[in-house]
């Protein structure tokens, strides 16, 4: 199977095309009905010898531009369509740069309405306007619903698609709806990557892979374990217990669900980072960027970002980074990640303001991505030390063995090098003939997040939205700073705070109302007094889930 998106500016002809293609209509909401453009994805297939093109039909209207990128995940290759009569719009480079910043190159492109007289774009404009770049591969095939031949149009395609190269994506199937059928129970689909193996699931970090009733790809069971870049439906069995939504990662194995992440920068764009609010963009997930910063490391540009929500990322996975005060977008894969606020201070505090950090300074132990050919290293887990290192690290530690002892090794350890906790056990057990205490090997590693003023917290806090007023002066102040950090308090006003599952349970109610509401409606359906009802939109506001669109406080969801 061959998977394709379409792609373009709002009206353009994509779903006309995809109509063409598969005989079917991909809009099928009342909304999009009525006003004639697409609002979710649409999913559909057609067939040509022997070969299935599953094709995700996007949005093209710049209010759902989530939407659009959610259908770029997993995919071998774009249908981007460009209207010969409008030319190259907003869209259509919104489209293209977030492509390009995905890794994603192989775009066949349809100039679509050649039939009408008024063409202000054509084939030497498209050609002129890709010239600049390098790594894409391209086609261009003119296009007219009424004029064109269907089986020459699909063998086309069948052509393009045949030639081009594959795309290669960590095992991964990014939920992009989740839905429940009666008699058979909840059905998630999404695109999977085609080295996603089928026969053992996993969802982010859970402990046991899915209890699986059946996985279909166009109306059929799969048999084979292997995906091959697939469409996936996969109905779950009732007593699986896992909370699956859009957004959710499904891949081979249980992964650590992180806060931070690093990304090293894949475009040409110098700035990785630039002023404004960031929205991360990665499978089909995407979320608000609460903090970053940018680090240079053997030269490459290097972004530590802090996640509003923590969620499971596979390393090497492209992501898009849309600027949303300047419009602009980069790209970049992730090359690391980690939950350990404390090792992200030391690196920060420590590397920041250098120019070009080496990678052997920067890790003790570095993922794969860091090392140089050049140097032996040793394996342990999925971290690597150079001998040399090694050597240096077991040298410090007899030097400082009562020390070592006093506190224990994993303590002592990560304190004093730059290694991320998840490498720590390994490593301990290389030290195992030094004459270290035993009873002080496992000591626990050094946490700021302070579980007891936590819960304490939160008790006061309640369980609904009515939230208490709540002096924080009265704890630890830095401790409670790493709560707010790590996203478990978030701040609606000066003096009113509230818990991570009360913001849930404000999105959850956000979500139940039309996409514009008024404050009445909230407050009606929140059953929120007056004294809540204004901060906790305002708050919302900020937190980019709704958007203040007149002076009454009419709200518009931002999906």
């Amino acid at each position: 199977m061959t998977v394709l998106a379409t792609a373009g500016h709002v009206d353009h002809g994509k779903s006309t095309l995809v109509s063409f293609l598969t005989g079917q209509e991909t809009d099928r909401l009342k909304e999009e009905k009525q006003r004639g453009l697409t609002i979710n994805l649409g999913y559909t297939y057609f067939e040509y010898k022997s070969k299935i093109f599953s094709i995700v039909d996007v949005p093209g209207h710049s209010d759902y531009f989530k939407n659009t990128v959610n259908g770029f995940s997993n995919v071998d290759g774009v249908l981007f369509c460009v209207d010969t009569t409008q030319g190259w719009s907003q869209q259509s480079e919104e489209h293209f740069l977030s492509l390009q910043n995905l890794g994603i190159n192989n775009l066949l492109f349809f100039l679509t309405k050649t039939d009408k007289q008024e063409s202000v774009f054509n084939v030497n404009d498209l050609e002129s306007r890709m010239s600049n770049f390098k790594n894409l591969r391209y086609g261009v095939i003119e296009f007219s619903s009424v004029n064109s031949d269907k089986l020459i149009i699909k063998k086309r395609i069948f052509d393009f698609f045949n030639k081009v190269e594959d795309i290669n994506n960590p095992p991964s199937m990014w939920v992009d709806r989740v839905f429940t059928i009666d008699g058979i129970g909840k059905v998630v689909t999404g695109t999977a990557s085609k080295n996603m193996k089928l026969d053992n699931i996993f969802v982010g970090n859970q402990e046991s892979s899915l209890d699986i009733r059946e996985i279909q790809t166009t109306g059929k069971k799969i048999i084979s374990s292997s995906s091959s870049s697939s469409r996936l439906a996969i109905s779950i069995k009732k007593n699986n217990a896992y909370e699956i939504k859009k957004g959710s990662l499904l891949t081979n194995k249980k992964m650590d669900s992180t806060s931070f992440i690093f990304i090293k920068n894949e475009t040409e764009e110098k700035n990785l980072f630039m002023k404004g609010t960031l929205r991360l963009f990665i499978g089909t997930h995407n979320q608000i960027i609460k903090k970053y910063t940018t680090i240079n490391i053997n030269k490459n540009v290097i972004g530590i970002i802090h996640l509003s929500e923590s969620l499971c990322t596979p390393n090497y996975q492209k992501v898009l980074l849309h600027n949303l005060s300047k419009n602009t977008f980069n790209g970049g894969s992730v090359i690391f990640s980690t939950n350990n606020t404390f090792l992200i201070s030391k690196i920060i505090k420590n590397f920041k303001k250098q120019k070009n950090v080496d990678s052997e300074t920067f890790f003790t132990m570095m993922p794969e991505y860091f090392k140089k050919d050049e140097i032996d290293y040793k394996k342990f887990g999925d971290f690597y030390i150079s001998d040399e290192k090694l050597n240096a690290v077991e040298e410090n530690l007899k030097s400082n063995i009562e020390i070592v002892n006093k506190f224990g090794l994993k303590k002592y350890i990560f304190e004093n090098f730059f290694i991320d906790e998840k490498s720590i056990d390994d490593l301990s057990k290389h030290f195992l003939s030094l004459k270290i205490n035993q009873d002080q090997v496992s000591n626990n590693l050094v946490t700021n997040i302070d579980t007891d003023i936590l819960n304490k917290i939160n008790t006061l806090l309640g369980k609904d939205l009515n939230v208490e007023i709540i002096e924080l002066k009265n704890y630890d102040s830095e401790a409670v700073k790493s709560l707010f950090m790590n996203g478990y308090l978030f701040r609606v006003s000066e003096k009113l705070i509230i818990s991570k599952d009360q913001r849930r349970d404000l999105i959850k109610i956000i979500e139940l109302l039309p996409r514009e509401f008024s404050v009445k409606e909230f407050k009606d359906l929140s059953k929120l007094s007056r004294k809540y009802t204004i901060p906790f939109l305002e708050f919302l506001d900020k937190q980019f889930i709704t958007k203040k669109i007149n002076n009454e406080g009419l709200r518009r969801r931002i999906d």
